[in-house]
């Protein structure tokens, strides 16, 4: 329903033409009554002739924020991103949230003032009351790694459940019985959606879920090395599924400090192939994602729908990841 001028005159319980004098500037209106009739106009979702005019120019801007930019793979996904919308005219304004929703909050308020023309997000764990206020807006926005439930946004992720049970899977053919995991914060898609191909792989090949196999790395080094010492002293495990691959780095000098031997003592996948997987001692077996081609999908999505706008439908794209066995997992069934 459209709000007129009328609907908020009657909300405020004054004329229409103070109403046009304070929306318009055109006229003395006490400061008191303009400030309830811009609360009541603002309340009922009214915009001006002149705020409609502005929300219509093409700045050609468009907003990134990823949750941490120290991660690799948010580098490969803003190349991904920054080639295909380069090419169409755009420049990026790139913001980093540091898993933090205050920040990402603040970042998607300073996007839309410098009236960027649509927003790829990576969201942060937390309340997503901000996202939700860009949507209900009608700024274009795409999803990347992470859905959140109950918002119409096009998005990009991959089929975590799928690369978490393919991971955890080889390391049972390859004999290994005491399987931990360190996990991301649960509250994180694909933190929960890992943990529950993990679950899956385990619960197919008739092994228990044991509770005490499982750490939260927090998705970080430092968490993921306390994760991996933790692990080790308490549950023994045999073999270990890291669920980022910047976990992945702080359970590796974990293990070196604590003189455990890969693949012998402890076999080892990490979630996200990196250029130096395959080039440490031993190799990594990890599950590779096509990052690259997460971030040129987002931005191919975004730039359709810039291009068409509520004439398409919510798109949601799931990539494939992939197994890649290298010598940190090959112990040989035992």
């Amino acid at each position: 329903m459209t709000v007129t001028i009328k609907d908020i005159a009657e909300r405020a319980g004054v004329s229409i033409a103070t109403v046009s004098r304070a929306l318009y500037d055109t006229g003395y209106v006490k400061n008191e009554t303009r400030e309830k009739i811009l609360e009541v106009a603002k309340s009922l979702g009214y915009r001006t002739h002149k705020e409609d005019e502005i929300s219509k120019v093409k700045t050609n801007l468009a907003g990134v924020i990823v949750s941490d930019i120290t991660n690799p793979f948010f580098t490969q996904v803003v190349r991904g991103i920054e080639d295909v919308l380069s090419s169409a005219g755009y420049s990026l304004l790139l913001c980093n949230a540091d898993e933090n929703i205050e920040k990402e909050t603040n970042y998607l308020r300073v996007l839309q003032n410098k009236k960027v023309d649509g927003i790829i997000l990576a969201p942060a764990g937390g309340d997503h009351k901000g996202i939700r206020g860009i949507v209900n807006k009608g700024i274009p926005l795409v999803l990347i790694d992470r859905l959140i439930d109950g918002l119409e946004a096009d998005s990009v992720i991959i089929d975590n459940i799928s690369g978490a049970y393919e991971g955890v899977s080889h390391l049972i053919y390859e004999g290994y019985k005491r399987i931990g995991i360190i996990t991301g914060p649960l509250e994180v898609m694909t933190a929960k959606e890992r943990l529950e191909g993990y679950k899956k792989a385990l619960t197919e090949a008739r092994i228990g879920f044991d509770e005490s196999l499982v750490e939260n790395g927090g998705y970080t080094q430092e968490g993921g090395y306390r994760a991996a010492k933790r692990l080790i002293e308490r549950a023994k495990p045999d073999a270990l599924f890291i669920t980022n691959n910047v976990m992945t780095t702080g359970v590796l000098l974990a293990l070196k400090e604590m003189k455990i031997k890969i693949p012998e003592e402890v076999g080892i996948v990490g979630f996200d192939d990196l250029e130096w997987a395959p080039l440490i001692d031993p190799p990594l077996t990890t599950i590779s994602q096509p990052i690259y081609t997460i971030g040129s999908t987002a931005a191919q999505l975004l730039l359709h729908r810039l291009s068409r706008g509520a004439k398409l439908r919510k798109e949601v794209v799931v990539l494939k990841p992939e197994l890649i066995i290298r010598e940190s997992s090959r112990r040989g069934k035992g």
